[in-house]
């Protein structure tokens, strides 16, 4: 994906990236996320776990318990922030 791809379909444009995808975990900004991101320095597509409280994104790390994990990972799949081929490959690991 090229910068001017992205730029046309993010959801979200910060300094650092655009957010092309995200699924949360429970209310959004006040919860973690998993999303899918372009960043503008490296210009590659990456996906993030991050942890928003009160609207906005925390430098902590994001703790989350396997079940929860499991709905957030669900969740994400639902809402494709996983390409087919990322996908595939996820299934290929489990076996």
């Amino acid at each position: 994906m090229t910068e001017q791809e992205a730029k046309s379909i993010n959801i979200k444009n910060t300094a650092y990236c655009y957010v092309l995808k995200c699924a949360w975990d429970g209310e959004e900004f006040n919860s973690i996320c998993l999303e899918r991101i372009f960043t503008k320095k490296r210009g590659v597509e990456e996906i993030r776990l991050a942890w928003w409280k009160d609207r906005r994104q925390t430098m902590r790390p994001a703790d989350v318990d396997a079940i929860d994990w499991v709905r957030l990972f669900e969740n994400a799949v639902k809402k494709g922030v996983f390409t087919d081929a990322e996908k595939l490959g996820m299934l290929k690991a489990l076996k």
